[in-house]
Order: structure tokens, then C-alpha cells, then sequence
């Protein structure tokens, strides 16, 4: 039951409340829901409102789990082989019937060894000119940027936005690279990549 100091003045007062505390069921404590801006450490005005315009929600629950540091010791490691997938940021819309909107959205940093090809235009995924390549899709977004690690060279971390979806009305592939630009953006950073890996904030 929620916390909270109440004070009846006289019998009939006290009476009142016990009637209406009397049942014994706890009362439902309340999401610890944020705003687009609040989520992953932080989202910059317009990435948050990318975030709105994917998920079709205003106030989300997220759970981060601190990538940038694991990310940073992985790059700095001379006895690891890298490819290890970290996940940063899990963040699920806080709406009344899930399956209403856009599932749970992971993001997900990796070191890989090249940047793939881009995909075809007949695949018409959204492209920006974001680090060494940024695509998003309906669902989805990829980004990979290149980071200066002294005494190790420079390794290529690949970031992904992923979730499921359903239909929506307008075009979210571009806003899907967004949140993810934002969030690589602050990852960079963290990471001390010069010039913040070529991925601009948002």
C-alpha cells in the first residue's frame, strides 16, 4: 500500500476512513513511468519525440543496464575477441492494451569487424548520412560508427533499435534512426570517441 500519513479529526472521522481502508487490498501502486525525454539516460527534444511518433505513447518504463561502461572496458580489453552483444536500453510505451501498440523496443551495441553493405533500395529502408552508415526500417534501425581507442585502433561498434510493430499512420523508418542516433550520440561520448564516432546529436 502506498505510503502516506492521514489524520482524522473525531470519532466520525476515524470511523470513515477505516470504512474506506477496511477492505484489505492494497491499492495498486502506480507505474514509475517517465516522459520520451527521461528515457535511456536521457533523449534530446527531438529524439523524444521520434520516440512519441514510434511508439504512439507519451510516458514509457525502461530499463538500462549501464552499456557504455561495459562497452568501453570490452574495446580496452587486449585479451577479448569483441562481438559481444550488450544490451543498453530496454524500453516498453506505457499504454492500456499492449497489443495496441509497439512491442517493447531493445537497443543492443556490439563490436563487429566491417559495415556491411547497404541494403538495396528496393528494400526502401530510410538512410541517413550518420556515422559510417545508419538505415531504419519499420521496425528497426541500425547504426554503425567507427571509435578511436588508444592502444587498440579503431573498432567498429554497430548499435540496433529493435521492436516489434504493427500498422501505423505516417512513416516511422527515419524517426527509428533518430532514437537511435541520440542514444549512440551519448554512448560515444562515453566512450571518449573523437568527434563523438561521426554521429552527430540529434
Amino acid at each position: 500500500m502506498r505510503a502516506g500519513a492521514w489524520r482524522a479529526v473525531g470519532g466520525l472521522g476515524v470511523a470513515m476512513t477505516l470504512m474506506a481502508c477496511g477492505s484489505g487490498k492494497p491499492e495498486p501502486s502506480a507505474k514509475p513511468t517517465v516522459q520520451a525525454t527521461g528515457v535511456c539516460g536521457g533523449l534530446s527534444p527531438k529524439a523524444a519525440k521520434a520516440l512519441e511518433r514510434i511508439s504512439e505513447a507519451e510516458r514509457f518504463e525502461f530499463r538500462s543496464y549501464g552499456v557504455a561502461d561495459s562497452l568501453k572496458e570490452l574495446l580496452h580489453d587486449p585479451d577479448s575477441d569483441g562481438g559481444g552483444q550488450r544490451t543498453d536500453c530496454v524500453i516498453e510505451p506505457d499504454v492500456e492494451d499492449p497489443e495496441e501498440s509497439p512491442s517493447r523496443m531493445t537497443v543492443l551495441f556490439e563490436e563487429v569487424d566491417r559495415v556491411p553493405a547497404p541494403q538495396p533500395k528496393v528494400v526502401a529502408a530510410a538512410r541517413l548520412p550518420v556515422g559510417l552508415l545508419a538505415e531504419g526500417g519499420d521496425a528497426d534501425a541500425d547504426l554503425w560508427f567507427a571509435c578511436e581507442v588508444k592502444g587498440v585502433g579503431k573498432p567498429i561498434v554497430h548499435a540496433e533499435l529493435v521492436y516489434g510493430s504493427r500498422p501505423r499512420e505516417g512513416r516511422v523508418k527515419e524517426a527509428n534512426i533518430r532514437v537511435l542516433q541520440d542514444l549512440s550520440h551519448r554512448l560515444a561520448l562515453a566512450m571518449g570517441c573523437p568527434d563523438a564516432g561521426g554521429v552527430p546529436s540529434v
